[in-house]
């Protein structure tokens, strides 16, 4: 095996190679920091935000101020205003960021599934070249039982759980989602960083109160209620079997209230952090990258929660700061599986698993325009029939059980009128044979 000081000397000769390749496409803006040989010096740091639905971000036009530290964050670095989770919930979705695979080739696809152990993760890739990883978070489906520790030198899933449920008199079982776990985060994250940012490090926080049954505290709960305060117990109605039990109109629009009064408490919790790194001079010397994991959707197409694949589940925020600081606005369409090999782009790390993802570092740089044709997305989460989509600038085509359908985006943003396969025209189908020969090479269904 490798000394230490043996495995430095040949990361600096594949990173010599790999800048020399790189540099080519590389534009002026951003030469200096790919010339400096600080790329591969530079800490990574992700923040996930659980159910965090793109148009209910301020900075997306939403009509009320939810998201004001993520709106900065934002328009100062490299705002992404077309992504896509590959699914709508955080099992799925966090797996496909950490290992840059769709769900059904990652593995952790529904709760009684894992993520593969023959997956390059991110973590473990950074681990091999030296970063001190950790990972903190209290959301039941991104445990290390289900392989989402993997890669991590510590993966702390446990701490706020413990704590809060310590401190419960309830004589009902345990549910962290009743519970403020934000600020407990926070504060692990904190002191974690008070004791080893002096060491490279790749850091994963993921803030989870965003998620039903929405509970922010005061005066976060009142914000957006204009008084209003529902009897409905929004618990029976998110725990109804398909999520269907649609309250009044009146009922969910509070319902939507406090969803949003929470995204901006969530918001808060994101400014501390942000703040602490910025104050300890961590922020210049790192990777940021903030997004949500996925969204929420509130009867848009008859349910709550979080189990389809409209773009209200899919589509979300992400912004990231590059070391160069340089600010712009990317309308391109991509997915969450280009994260893993930006992130590698940017630290000059090469590896030879195979991803799924592309490296944004092309479209960041303006070399291209599009990075994709099509982005997947697969629903494989059992509360529904399995579902996977292809994604265009222009259509959504779905592939379900006996049957396939397409939205037409640019007349139906909204995804509310089906075209059936038999009103198909011809440019359709010919992307309809390039969506099955996609669900072909990659082992799913043919969708006959």
């Amino acid at each position: 095996m490798l000394s230490c000081e043996i495995k430095k000397i040949s990361l600096a000769i594949i990173a010599l190679f790999i800048s020399a390749t790189m540099a080519s496409y590389i534009p002026g803006e951003f030469q200096s920091y790919f010339e400096s040989g600080q790329k591969n010096k530079k800490n990574v740091i992700l923040i996930s935000i659980s159910t965090l639905r793109y148009d209910h971000c301020s900075i997306s036009g939403y009509h009320r101020n939810t998201t004001e530290v993520f709106d900065k964050f934002a328009s100062e670095n490299i705002y992404f205003t077309n992504t896509f989770a590959t699914s709508s919930w955080s099992m799925p979705a966090t797996g496909s960021v950490f290992t840059s695979k769709y769900p059904s080739q990652h593995g952790a696809k529904h709760i009684s599934a894992k993520l593969k152990k023959d997956n390059y993760t991110l973590a473990e890739v950074l681990a091999d070249n030296q970063y001190c990883c950790a990972g903190f978070c209290c959301n039941r489906r991104l445990t290390a039982d289900a392989g989402f520790s993997q890669g991590f030198d510590l993966y702390d899933d446990y701490t706020a759980e413990i704590m809060l449920e310590s401190f419960s008199d309830s004589n009902e079982p345990f549910d962290i989602s009743y519970y403020r776990t934000n600020d407990l985060i926070n504060k692990a994250v904190i002191r974690w960083l008070n004791n080893n940012s002096k060491n490279r490090f790749f850091l994963f926080v993921h803030y989870f109160d965003n998620h039903i049954p929405y509970l922010p505290q005061r005066p976060y709960d009142k914000l957006y209620t204009d008084g209003y305060k529902s009897d409905i117990d929004f618990t029976r109605v998110h725990r109804e079997p398909l999520y269907s039990n649609r309250p009044t109109d009146k009922d969910l629009d509070y319902l939507i209230a406090l969803y949003d009064g929470q995204v901006k408490q969530t918001d808060d919790d994101l400014g501390q952090l942000l703040k602490y790194l910025t104050d300890a001079n961590l922020a210049e010397n790192s990777v940021i990258i903030v997004m949500g994991d996925h969204g929420e959707q509130f009867y848009d197409h008859g349910r709550s929660s979080h189990h389809d694949i409209y773009d209200e589940l899919t589509h979300i925020p992400l912004a990231m700061s590059l070391p160069a600081g340089k600010s712009k606005k990317i309308d391109t369409l991509i997915s969450t599986i280009d994260i893993m090999p930006t992130i590698f782009d940017l630290l000059e790390i090469q590896i030879s698993t195979k991803l799924q993802g592309q490296s944004l570092l092309p479209v960041i740089s303006g070399q291209t325009e599009t990075l994709h044709d099509f982005i997947f997305i697969e629903y494989t989460g059992q509360a529904i029939k399995d579902k996977y989509a292809f994604r265009t600038d222009r259509i959504k085509y779905i592939f379900t059980e006996g049957q396939q359908y397409i939205y037409d985006l640019v007349n139906d943003p909204a995804e509310q009128i089906k075209i059936l396969a038999e009103n198909f025209d011809d440019e359709t189908k010919k992307q309809q044979q390039i969506f099955k020969k996609h669900l072909l090479d990659n082992g799913y269904f043919n969708g006959e």
